[in-house]
């Protein structure tokens, strides 16, 4: 018996089908029934015409043979004339005017008379239509033994449907994936809302720097050498803050990892090629991400190559959603195998971002040590989140025993 999920079908599909296959199988059965009723209606009524029509003349012992008044009696297989002196056989079902002479049956007379004195022989001969009957009712019991077999399956069915609805609540499942698809639209809006500000924040910067500019301008008219030198000045800071914010803008979509096995080899393209089959069996095994060369845009080592010491490898990608993957995935390094064990991952911080990060680390310990007890080197201090929201957060080192 198969199962409805080998046949490729839905729990309630299977049990349509099913229901539907036991109709049909009643209306057989219930047509069936019809027409063995018709025919043994149609064979009594002929029994009873026959017996209210003719009567026995005479008769043979055992032989099951009887002369019928008014009418002659014929063998229903070569249309021999039944008479005493004709050995045959009547049929034991329906007891009409249906006879068979021994030599249609190919039987010798010698045979004939030793069955018919026989008075044990279970023996019997029935015409084409009791024959017919016959075979019918053994039809009706296989119906009906079908009708059981597919109840039983309609009932397992039911208790498999009524036992997965008990599991699993399609109406849960529904406003938990309508709670996910909304955290993922504000997600969304709140990074366009972020990028709209930060955009407007260096709009006005810069018409700032351009009205202190027009400012100083206008008080240093009659000292056009010192003018020029201010509007050098202003327009070189501004320069070094675009800079920087397109510099930090690149560095979103860059990792860097370390220990990464370095070839020794003078052959550049092999030790690139080297780097990143590794790189693409280190994600694809710990991240569970497939990347393929057209989703790195550039990946080299950095530092002068040196046979003594591994270079770290910085690997910028296309889409800066592959890169916050592999940085929210980072935990997974901690149970990996073997050879990715040691392996250390970052962001591309830019040194102004490296900068702040370590003053507040600074700032933080500070205050651990006003506020506590507490030695600082029971702590680990880092830092979390994103611009507005970034902080310092301290974790309670693990004591070694």
């Amino acid at each position: 018996m198969y199962s409805n999920r080998k046949l490729g079908l839905s729990t309630s599909t299977a049990r349509h089908l099913l229901s539907e296959s036991l109709k049909m199988v009643r209306v057989n059965k219930s047509l069936v029934k019809n027409q063995n009723s018709r025919k043994q209606a149609s064979s009594t009524a002929k029994q009873n015409a026959t017996s209210n029509s003719v009567t026995p003349s005479s008769s043979v012992p055992n032989a099951r043979k009887s002369k019928l008044l008014g009418t002659v009696s014929s063998c229903c297989g070569c249309g021999t004339v039944i008479g005493d002196d004709v050995k045959a056989l009547q049929c034991d079902k329906c007891q009409s005017d249906m006879w068979k002479c021994i030599e249609c049956f190919s039987l010798t007379p010698e045979v004939y008379d030793q069955l018919i004195s026989l008075p044990t022989c279970g023996l019997c001969w029935y015409c084409d239509s009791c024959d017919k009957s016959s075979a019918d009712n053994g039809s009706t019991e296989r119906i009906d033994k079908l009708v059981t077999v597919v109840e039983k399956l309609v009932e397992k069915f039911e208790t498999i449907e009524s036992k997965l609805q008990d599991k699993s609540d399609l109406s849960l499942v529904m406003q938990l994936d309508t709670r996910i698809k909304n955290l993922e639209e504000n997600m969304h809006t709140l990074e366009q809302s972020l990028e709209s500000r930060l955009a407007a924040v260096d709009k006005n910067v810069v018409r700032y720097m351009n009205d202190q500019l027009s400012e100083i301008e206008k008080h240093q008219n009659n000292q056009p050498g010192d003018t020029a030198t201010i509007k050098s000045v202003v327009q070189e800071e501004i320069n070094r803050n675009t800079e920087e914010q397109q510099d930090m803008e690149k560095r979103k979509r860059n990792i860097i990892l370390y220990r990464v096995p370095e070839k020794r080899t003078d052959n550049v393209t092999e030790r690139k090629t080297t780097d990143f089959v590794f790189v693409k069996d280190l994600l694809d095994c710990v991240i569970n991400l497939q990347v393929n060369e057209q989703d790195i845009e550039k990946m080299y080592r950095l530092g002068r190559w040196s046979e003594d010491r591994t270079r770290p490898l910085l690997v910028s990608f296309k889409n800066i959603d592959m890169k916050e993957d592999i940085i929210t995935n980072l935990r997974n390094l901690k149970h990996t195998v073997d050879k990715f064990k040691n392996i250390g991952i970052s962001q591309d911080l830019h040194p102004k971002e490296r900068q702040e990060i370590k003053d507040m680390i600074e700032d933080a310990k500070k205050e651990h040590s006003a506020n506590s007890t507490d030695l600082v080197e029971n702590y680990r201090f880092i830092v979390v989140g994103k611009e507005p929201r970034k902080k310092v957060i301290k974790i309670q080192k693990t004591a070694i025993s």
